[in-house]
């Protein structure tokens, strides 16, 4: 497939032309229900998912997905949606939208500084921005206990192009290159940044260095020389996470809403069982362990409250995430969920990149919390 990008560096043109009309078509579905329409449609939204898949545009072919299958719901039933499904039709319109928007803004910025001096990084490794010499050293020592190499760099644009080419194991980051990786990722929720793991290497343990680190996507500062030994293990353990995709239950009855949920974490590498009733879920948790449940607070006999509670009494899930769906933003009700041990509440329409960026921070955390609690025995 042909490079999307035209001689100045914007986004081919037909592409952005088709993925605004196929948003505005969307948008404009209430109005006017028509199966065969929604039919074309649902195929137009596959077609460019795969062409911005081929063409590495991940943001744009996850939104184009998301949108995808909700259309299918629709078509393979022949249902008309209400109110409410509308409005989450529309949402995933506008994430196609504005996906496409974020990355032609994105080149933009590429090249206009982009550098030609650097060779690219082609082997999967470590990768460490910064520019102390000691804590390179440091890091070449550690990694080389685990087998890994470390390529170094402190040009923020080398790394987001190894991250994009999928050859960056962990990325470390020194302090003294954090404001730069900051100004382009601070508190970011999607692209490959959120794929990598990241972390911090610092000489002093302050506060303002954390919160740098956790606003730039970190999940580890290493304060030197105190958690020298940790490096080693931790890295490992982060790397080991990336190699077995997080795995999520999704609980609904609504059909559209589980294949929406099911498609848009599927695409971002996350093994997904979805299941209509709190039976079969509870049924799949003897072959089935996930990392974070996703349940529907209004399903019918039993209420989301209830599931939840049923997952707490579990020996499976006793300590699992559980993030709950709802289309209601009473705040009462939110309260209400997570006194009783809810994790998080999205509220209904959900944006894909939220979902992602929801279920991914619990699920990291939660394998986090394990490892550690295994260390410590």
């Amino acid at each position: 497939m042909a490079d999307p990008r035209t001689r100045n560096g914007d986004v081919d043109p037909e592409l952005s032309v088709r993925v605004r009309a196929l948003s505005r078509q969307c948008g404009a579905l209430g109005s006017h229900w028509d199966v065969a329409l929604v039919q074309s449609l649902y195929d137009e939204a596959e077609q460019l998912a795969d062409r911005a898949q081929s063409a590495g545009i991940i943001d744009l072919s996850e939104a184009l997905l998301g949108l995808a299958a909700y259309l299918s719901s629709f078509v393979d039933d022949a249902l008309r949606p209400n109110d409410d499904q509308l409005a989450q039709l529309r949402a995933l319109s506008d994430a196609a939208g504005d996906a496409l928007e974020r990355y032609r803004a994105h080149i933009h910025v590429e090249v206009l500084g982009a550098s030609v001096n650097e060779a690219p990084q082609t082997q999967p490794s470590v990768h460490y921005l910064g520019r102390n010499m000691a804590h390179l050293e440091l890091l070449r020592q550690r990694c080389a206990l685990l087998g890994y190499l470390v390529f170094s760099s402190d040009n923020v644009r080398d790394i987001e192009k190894a991250m994009a080419a999928g050859t960056v194991l962990v990325l470390v980051i020194s302090t003294d290159m954090l404001a730069d990786w900051l100004t382009l990722h601070r508190g970011e929720e999607s692209g490959a940044a959120t794929r990598v793991p990241i972390t911090v290497l610092s000489d002093h343990d302050l506060l303002d260095v954390r919160l740098a680190a956790m606003r730039g996507g970190a999940e580890v500062v290493f304060v030197l020389p105190d958690d020298v030994d940790r490096i080693a293990p931790r890295l490992a353990g982060l790397i080991a996470d990336r190699s077995e995709p997080y795995r999520v239950l999704i609980v609904d009855d609504d059909n559209s809403m589980r294949l929406f949920c099911a498609s848009v974490l599927r695409h971002n590498n996350l093994d997904t069982r979805a299941l209509a009733t709190p039976e079969e879920a509870i049924q799949a948790l003897h072959d089935f362990t996930p990392d974070v449940i996703l349940a529907d607070l209004y399903m019918p006999q039993i209420s989301g409250f209830e599931l939840l509670a049923l997952f707490r009494a579990h020996p499976r899930t006793a300590f699992t995430p559980v993030v709950l769906l709802s289309g209601d933003s009473d705040t009462e009700k939110r309260f209400a969920a997570l006194h009783i041990g809810g994790d998080d509440y999205l509220t209904k329409p959900i944006r894909p990149r939220h979902l992602v960026a929801a279920v991914t921070g619990r699920a990291r955390r939660a394998r986090w919390m394990r490892r550690e609690l295994l260390a410590m025995r």
